[in-house]
């Protein structure tokens, strides 16, 4: 398979590590062993932050609908759910500052809430900031913005003008069927259901695509290809994949697969 790729790097913002703390004039508002938190709106990174959204455009995500989760540390160090909402604004409207009990504490805003969904793969970017914080008795602690960085492994799929078209002229002798497969799970993309980019967020050693074309009426066997970084000899959260798909008039004439890869 000839594979081309593109390589960008992409500019990683670390999330902003000073939190301000101010003395509540108020104090008797909070209960003993309480504080309270007032979160400013998290930042989704930029088109010129990561090259990725610089090809495809932005992606238009508005941080003020991103899903809100705080997690708070236990004595053996792990972070458990403390409370969240459905949206930074929603958490607004629930009235700030928030108060929360004494302790340490992990805030995450994310362009949806993984575990709200059925798979590791969809068609929607996922976004994700983190950031501690503590909480005081009887103070406000301010946690500044931070940024959402892309933590997701993209996979597009383009069909040459050739290809595209013999099936805008004669969809019922020519079709398509592409499934990537990145260990865990599966995406398939086809001229019925799947044409948008696929969004995946786990790590992988590569990404299988099993190609099965119909040319001129003929049905030809599914095609197995595997795709990697060569600088990594894997594929990794934070990189996406353009695969354009071509097809001749005979299976003799080559179903060919080119992949680009943007990311890290």
């Amino acid at each position: 398979m000839k594979k081309t790729y593109i390589l960008f790097l992409t500019v990683i913002l670390s999330l902003l590590a000073a939190c301000q703390k101010e003395e509540n004039s108020r104090s008797d508002n909070f209960g003993e062993g309480s504080g309270a938190l007032r979160l400013e709106q998290p930042a989704v990174q930029s088109e010129t932050e990561i090259p990725v959204i610089v090809t495809k455009g932005t992606f238009g995500m508005d941080a003020n609908t991103f899903p809100i989760r705080i997690d708070q540390q236990g004595a053996d160090g792990t972070y458990t759910k403390h409370t969240s909402f459905v949206s930074y604004s929603a958490m607004i409207d629930s009235g700030m500052p928030l108060v929360l009990p004494v302790g340490n504490y992990r805030v995450t805003a994310s362009s949806y809430d993984q575990t709200a969904t059925d798979g590791q793969v969809s068609e929607t970017p996922y976004f994700e900031g983190k950031q501690n914080f503590v909480i005081e008795e009887k103070t406000v602690t301010s946690v500044p913005a931070f940024i959402c960085t892309y933590q997701s492994l993209g996979v597009e799929l383009r069909l040459s003008d050739q290809f595209k078209a013999k099936l805008d002229a004669e969809p019922l002798n020519y079709s398509y069927s592409v499934t990537v497969y990145d260990n865990e799970v599966s995406w398939t993309f086809d001229p019925d259901k799947h044409t948008k980019p696929a969004y995946f967020l786990n790590d992988c050693e590569n990404l299988v695509l099993k190609v099965t074309v119909k040319l001129d009426g003929m049905t030809f066997p599914e095609r197995t290809y595997y795709v990697c970084n060569p600088n990594t000899d894997k594929v990794s959260i934070g990189e996406y994949y353009i695969v354009t798909l071509d097809a001749g008039e005979t299976e003799t004439e080559g179903l060919q697969l080119t992949t680009k890869c943007i990311g890290e």
